[in-house]
């Protein structure tokens, strides 16, 4: 989930937000309508007009704590209580569990990034349980931290898990006592950072997670030994790490994010958790419902997915060299992004129902999303449906072939670039919620960029003045970028957004820009200095693989 106050106001859309729906279990019954039955009550949401129906009234879905709010309602129904036991917006509190009349505990919510304000600004006065509370989807697992209070005591567990007592709480706080290597960054037992250098590394006993995205194209990494304590590997924990040759998933570990291994080209796993199988060079859940990860140095040039699987995982059959065909099967369901993106001479067989395969475009039922783009058709030119309302993010990552893109009047939303790495790539676009300018696609009011096109960048790249935010990975493999000059205004360059810009030399960065995402400049080899102003927050690993020195101005 990103931080964006509303997302109606933006039609550069996250989403995460329609992919926690479908973690969370919600089947879409009508475009953009979803509904989940628990036990004793049915959710209904409305994407589109950004609220969610409990208990017969709507409560909105558009600031982040709202979505924690909805995710927090999940846990609860799932753990047992039933939906007259919760009241939300009661006596100041977001949400409130009662049993025979008497509050068992009320409940603050916040963003993940606000959590930390949250703590330092309340003050317990109450004689009841109060929990402050947040939840993240990240990697494709949806991560949840609280704080409890409970008279004079302060504790961190006892009530959202799995396995604690619905009225009874044994409440606890729980802090680790192991003393970690110190190239290992550990916290709460969480693997946050690896701080080495070796090509053999052996995470240390007593870890239980290596979290997301940890060594994210770490390319020194050969071989990772995983201990018996680790019950969860994020998702993207070992993404790009091109060079890894060999993990193992050891017996305890209960949950696998959003495929960690996507990228890893020659990389042999090998697992003892009953909670996963491998069978055939691909990962899978233990009843083989989901589908994790397609092993991509397989020779193979089909595939017929297994009709066990419903889900089919993010990036999961990413770079697969080889694939000439894949069979989605008739119970397939749901699909992450990039689940089929840079395989070079893919096309699909579709058996479900619940998609629509359309001159190398696979859509949902209606035909209202794209999610793929099959690079094996070789086309020079295609037209998005004429029903299309959103264009699923990576949708079109790396087709490189891609001459024109067709954007019929119907599209509304549209997920981060979809269209990164094609490098050859121009837009007709007919719809009134984005313009094109000087070859730039953008948001209709032009204050969001979402594509600059290595074509489009062999000319001097303008960027209008009313421009607020470069999204996501706009530039994303932009090779004949050289340098670029961002206007006055801008207040922040999202995650990833000059990734693979190799020959960028020279970038003008002004003192509007309040921060800098994450793999902003990964790759960028030829920059060799980037000026922002002391004020501008630089996210960790902006400067992945890059090289250039960061000078602060006043």
């Amino acid at each position: 989930m990103n931080d964006s106050k509303i997302f109606r106001d933006t039609l550069f859309i996250d989403m995460k937000y329609i992919i926690l729906y479908r973690k969370l279990g919600y089947i879409e019954i009508n475009p953009d309508i979803f509904s989940f039955d628990y036990r004793d009550i049915t959710i209904i949401i409305e994407s589109e007009n950004q609220l969610f129906i409990f208990k017969n009234n709507s409560y909105q879905l558009k600031e982040y704590k709202d979505f924690v709010l909805l995710e927090c309602i999940d846990r609860l129904l799932r753990k047992g209580y039933n939906a007259t036991n919760i009241l939300i917006y009661y006596d100041n509190f977001h949400l409130s569990v009662i049993k025979d009349n008497q509050i068992l505990f009320n409940v603050l919510v916040s963003g993940w990034d606000d959590y930390e304000n949250l703590i330092s600004t309340y003050s317990h006065r109450s004689e009841n349980i109060i929990a402050l509370y947040s939840s993240q989807l990240s990697g494709g697992l949806v991560d949840f931290i609280s704080t409890i209070y409970k008279h004079d005591h302060v504790y961190n567990s006892g009530i959202f898990e799995k396995n604690t007592n619905l009225n009874d709480f044994n409440l606890t706080h729980e802090k680790s006592s192991i003393i970690y290597p110190e190239e290992f960054e550990v916290r709460n037992d969480i693997l946050k950072k690896y701080h080495g250098h070796e090509e053999i590394v052996k995470i240390p006993y007593g870890v239980k997670r290596i979290d997301t995205g940890l060594f994210w194209n770490t390319l020194f990494l050969e071989e990772v030994i995983i201990p018996e304590t680790v019950k969860c590997i994020a998702g993207d924990a070992f993404i790009y790490c091109k060079n890894l040759k060999k993990i193992n998933i050891p017996i305890n570990v209960e949950e696998i994010g959003d495929d960690p291994f996507a990228g890893c080209d020659n990389l042999l796993i090998t697992n003892d958790s009953p909670k996963f199988t491998i069978e055939d060079d691909v990962l899978f859940d233990e009843n083989k419902k989901t589908l994790i990860h397609y092993f991509p140095h397989n020779p193979r040039i089909e595939y017929i997915i297994p009709e066990t699987v419903g889900w089919i995982g993010k990036h999961s059959f990413y770079k697969c060299n080889n694939l000439e065909c894949v069979t989605i099967t008739k119970n397939v369901r749901f699909m992450g992004n990039n689940v089929f993106s840079d395989c070079p001479k893919i096309i699909l067989k579709n058996e479900s129902p619940f998609f629509v395969y359309e001159k190398g475009g696979l859509y949902n039922k209606e035909l209202t999303e794209i999610f793929h783009y099959s690079m094996g058709l070789n086309n020079k030119i295609f037209e998005i449906a004429n029903t299309v309302r959103k264009i699923g993010r990576n949708s079109f990552w790396n087709c490189r072939n891609l001459e024109k893109i067709i954007i019929p009047p119907s599209v509304r939303e549209i997920g981060y670039n979809p269209f990164a790495s094609c490098v050859n790539l121009e837009f007709d676009n007919y719809s009134d919620k984005f313009s094109v300018e000087n070859g730039l696609l953008l948001d209709r009011k032009k204050t969001q960029l979402i594509c600059c096109t290595s074509k489009i960048a062999e000319k001097e790249v303008e960027l209008p003045s009313s421009l607020v935010n470069i999204g996501r990975n706009s530039f994303t493999g932009c090779e004949s970028l050289r340098e670029l000059n961002i206007t006055s205004g801008v207040q922040q360059i999202s995650r990833g957004v000059f990734s693979g810009c190799i020959n960028l030399e020279k970038i003008l960065i002004p003192k509007t820009v309040k921060q800098i995402g994450g793999w902003a400049f990964n790759g960028c080899n030829m920059l060799k200095q980037i000026k922002i102003h002391k004020d501008t927050k630089l996210a960790t690993k902006a400067l992945n693989n890059c090289d250039a020195e960061v000078v602060y101005f006043e």
